[in-house]
């Protein structure tokens, strides 16, 4: 099946390629977990996570992005933040890749994969704060808190700009 060439604004492709790359020039490894739907071009669909820090941290920030602004806002906090020693930083890229990408979606994908990262990256964290780049913080709370019983988690509203989103990341690893 031939592609469609991409438009000029990001596309999930774009933004997935665009991501990574800003993942591996900061030396982070990423993990992606495949989504069951194909995007229109008939490739496959995947959420991406990057996590820095310590797997054992007690205190954690989860920031996932939903689609082409979100891309851009992780790309910047990569460049712009960093966990302490004893905490950790978690970035998903793509909340629902196949809303991203303008394919049908499997409503309950994006929540069981949230708990998968929940899971793998977050299995420590006592105090989790979770930043949307996107509505939908409390679906998010929800996914992570099943997984996380223990942590005593807070939703931070929508960030949309990288100085606040930065500034609330900072304070939360201060202590503030």
């Amino acid at each position: 099946m031939p592609t469609r060439p991409e438009s000029p604004r990001m596309t999930y492709r774009a933004a997935r390629r665009a991501f990574i790359a800003a993942c591996e020039k900061a030396h982070i490894d990423t993990v992606a977990r495949l989504h069951p739907s194909k995007g229109p071009d008939g490739k496959p669909l995947f959420m991406d996570c990057a996590a820095m820090g310590p797997r054992h941290a007690a205190r954690a920030v989860l920031v996932v992005g939903h689609d082409a602004a979100g891309t851009d806002l992780l790309i910047r906090l990569l460049g712009a933040v960093s966990a302490p020693k004893e905490a950790r930083l978690v970035l998903v890229h793509a909340f629902d890749p196949a809303l991203f990408a303008g394919a049908k979606s499997d409503p309950a994908w994006p929540s069981a994969m949230l708990g998968a990262v929940a899971t793998e990256d977050l299995s420590h964290v006592q105090v989790l704060t979770v930043i949307s780049l996107a509505k939908g913080g409390d679906t998010l709370k929800a996914a992570v808190q099943e997984k996380l019983p223990q942590a005593r988690i807070a939703i931070l509203p929508p960030g949309s700009d990288v100085a606040k989103a930065q500034a609330s990341i900072t304070a939360f690893f201060s202590g503030g």
